[in-house]
């Protein structure tokens, strides 16, 4: 177990799977790394990914941090701020291998900080990218961004996808932002940079889970569904209210759970949820406490998604964990996430197919397959991503700089 040695930022809390990743052939001498982990939006999933790792990599994983606020001045300036830092450290040893979010300027980097960082091979991991983001109502695209993560990406000595879904989607649009160049567009330059990229998907620390999952589990006379994504248009919240709605007034009876990280501004329809859903409505909010939090997807029969967006899932699959049965989209990285042979039962097509599989499993919830879905969960577990991860760095590190 490593210590995640934080040096800046006041950190604040607010086909087969390409997801079953193996080591590479490459076998661990057991030679410990420094690993410097470069995260400038340290937040939510971002931080979770880096202290999971670091807690149980058998690497020295030091992390030079931002707060997560700003987004966008994280993906311009955090690459100065950070090779400032290099150059105040005097002859401190340099690390053996660095790993950078995508909210880093990873070309930045290799071009400003002092030779013997900037020597260090890396590796970007892509949580998310700016070139298929979707965007807000009415709001405008600026390429820029997406530019920083093409750069970033071609900087790197690899790059990870945290689903097969997001890595083709990237490539796919990657395609059509290179066409906005009148000319001189360097030919295989994405050939090239798909030959040294991969799938890592996120890890998650599962320990909280497991104690939570050992208290004896509230059950009701009505199943409980759970919807617990961030309060954001791309994650379908007009969807969710409409087909919840459609069921209660059809006679449906169950309980709703509607949660997840909110923002100043949030899509109306998350204050039309009292008056459309009424009684049927048990719990609408964040909730502050972790452990609350966790207790209500144990307690829940049901996790359901109506994204038009998702990388990877986090949130599904720590429902999934925690024994609710799935209602999400045969699109995005659901398919990766769920057995193929449970993609039937699980997986909708459609807002009609929506309505027509909730209202099947709602009715008759297929509570024998349970156990598989929280093995499929646990493939996450960073117990078992940890090590994988580590092999990936040691072959980085063998490799070197390109």
């Amino acid at each position: 177990m490593q210590k995640t040695h934080t040096i800046m930022g006041q950190h604040e809390r607010p086909s087969t799977s390409k997801l079953d990743v193996e080591p590479p052939g490459a076998v661990s001498d057991g030679h410990r790394l420094r690993v410097l982990a470069l995260e400038p939006y340290f937040v939510i999933s971002h931080r979770a990914f880096v202290e999971g790792y670091a807690r149980l990599s058998r690497h020295e994983v030091v992390t030079w941090s931002l707060p997560g606020r700003k987004w966008k001045w994280r993906m311009r300036g955090s690459a100065f701020h950070f090779t400032e830092l290099a150059r105040s450290l005097g002859d401190q040893a340099p690390p053996d291998v660095v790993l950078a979010s995508d909210f880093m300027n990873l070309a930045d980097w290799h071009a400003l900080a002092p030779r013997r960082f900037r020597d260090a091979p890396s590796v970007l991991y892509f949580h998310e990218n700016q070139i298929t983001y979707p965007l807000g109502a009415e709001a405008p695209r600026d390429h820029h961004y997406g530019w920083i993560n093409l750069s970033s990406a071609l900087a790197a000595d690899l790059v990870l996808f945290n689903s097969s879904y997001h890595k083709e989607a990237f490539f796919a649009e990657a395609a059509r932002v290179l066409e906005r160049m009148p000319d001189f567009v360097p030919p295989g330059i994405l050939e090239s940079l798909r030959s040294r990229s991969d799938v890592f998907p996120v890890g998650v620390d599962f320990t909280p889970h497991r104690a939570v999952l050992a208290e004896p589990r509230r059950s009701g006379s009505e199943p409980t569904v759970v919807w617990n994504h961030r309060w954001e248009y791309d994650k379908g919240p007009e969807l969710m209210a409409d087909v919840l709605s459609r069921l209660r007034a059809d006679g449906c009876r169950f309980r709703a759970v509607i949660c997840g990280q909110s923002f100043e501004r949030t899509p109306p329809v998350f204050a039309e949820l009292e008056s459309r859903l009424g009684q049927s409505l048990e719990h609408l909010g964040f909730f502050p406490e972790h452990r609350d939090y966790l207790r209500a997807l144990r307690d829940a029969d049901i996790v359901l998604s109506t994204a038009r967006h998702e990388f990877f899932g986090v949130a599904v699959v720590e429902a999934l964990y925690m024994g609710a049965l799935p209602v999400l989209p045969r699109a995005l990285s659901y398919p990766e996430i769920v057995p193929s042979e449970l993609h039937a039962k699980f997986l909708y097509d459609g807002p009609d197919g929506l309505e027509k599989q909730l209202r099947q499993v709602l009715a008759s919830p297929p509570f024998e397959h349970r156990a598989e879905l929280q093995r499929a969960a646990s493939r996450f577990d960073w117990r078992e991503l940890a090590p994988r991860l580590d092999h990936i760095l040691d072959d980085v590190y063998r490799r070197g700089r390109r």
